[in-house]
């Protein structure tokens, strides 16, 4: 892509009006190619038969729609799949595919490196870069739906926005993508099928991310501050009271029927009886409100953490507590997909 061409695969039928005027196209023209992008998935202007010749071949002095170069790809044994995609300055994100026998999973980045900086995070130890912009989140989307129409495979039924990066630290181009992709007209991905996972970052966002009515998923990992400051220093600035009013704002706001905290546990660390029952007792007054995810710890080179062998008896605990947990499977690992190793460092 020439550097004076702008990606477009984020926009909205009216900024791209605005882009099209402003480079001396017609809202017409861009009316014209809106549809193609999202409904058709066009990767060239040339193939857009309604749209005036002069126009198609003009457009590439301006715009857009080639996908991210893919600099590397892996196949998990398990069928997970994970690329390295390359943007036009030449910086790169992972993202991943996770089939299963009645969904197909995308995992999109929305940062490139991540500022937030958990101690058992593969991806925070990559220095942050950059946002990525709405048309670069959008991209990974049309990456994996390009594949799939390429092999005939499946449709991807689920995204999951657990990549590289806090979201809520970009949210006005997340926000971008899920107007897209909510769109019954244009993408119409179910909001029960789009999850947002944060660290817990209640600057209003949160609220704010109410309005679209995905499922969020809050990253807790500690049932006290103490703990949760050593494995997330974002609890400084946001701590557990924080996180879980937020959380509460957005079960009334939102209208989903919960909102889900996921726990990785580490030998030692967080995993011991007392854990579980101070976390059943953070998280009593939800009720049928919320739902853990207790996530096993995916090793990487350099790590100080283990993984913890507690994780059926954690699980005993708390849904003898009544809170309604699972052990979530990981997917993956083998080639450094699941939750936790992402890093799109090439190295």
């Amino acid at each position: 892509m020439m550097p004076s061409q702008e990606l477009i695969l984020g926009l909205s039928l009216e900024e791209l009006k605005l882009k099209f005027l402003k480079n001396g196209f017609t809202s017409l023209d861009a009316k014209r190619v809106f549809p193609w992008i999202h409904m058709k998935l066009a990767k060239s202007f040339d193939v857009m038969s309604d749209v005036p010749k002069c126009v198609r071949e003009t457009l590439p002095d301006f715009f857009s729609i080639v996908r991210p170069e893919c600099k590397t790809k892996q196949k998990s044994l398990d069928g997970t799949q994970k690329v390295l995609l390359e943007f036009s300055d030449g910086e790169c994100v992972e993202t991943v595919f996770i089939p299963d026998e009645k969904r197909n999973t995308i995992c999109i980045s929305t940062q490139i490196g991540c500022i937030i900086g958990c101690k058992f995070c593969h991806t925070g130890t990559q220095k942050f870069s950059r946002n990525l912009t709405s048309s670069e989140i959008m991209s990974q989307m049309f990456f994996w739906k390009d594949i799939q129409n390429e092999s005939n495979g499946s449709s991807i039924t689920n995204i999951v926005f657990m990549g590289m990066g806090e979201p809520l630290l970009n949210s006005k181009n997340l926000f971008n993508a899920l107007n897209l992709l909510l769109d019954e007209k244009i993408h119409n991905f179910s909001r029960n099928k789009i999850t947002v996972s944060t660290s817990g970052i209640v600057n209003g966002s949160i609220e704010k991310l109410a309005k679209f009515g995905v499922k969020l998923a809050i990253s807790l990992h500690a049932s006290s501050d103490e703990k949760r400051a050593f494995l997330m220093p974002i609890n400084k600035k946001y701590n557990i009271s924080n996180v879980l009013n937020a959380a509460r704002k957005y079960l009334y706001f939102s209208n989903v029927d919960y909102v889900t905290f996921e726990y990785l546990l580490l030998s030692g660390v967080n995993d011991s009886d007392n854990d579980a029952i101070e976390l059943a007792y953070l998280l009593k007054n939800f009720g049928i409100q919320c739902k853990v995810n207790l996530i096993l710890f995916n090793d990487w080179f350099g790590t100080e953490f283990r993984a913890s062998s507690k994780g059926h008896t954690f699980l005993r605990i708390l849904l003898s507590k009544g809170i309604r947990t699972i052990i979530r499977k990981s997917r993956g690992d083998d080639i450094f997909a699941a939750c936790g190793q992402l890093k799109s460092e090439r190295q």
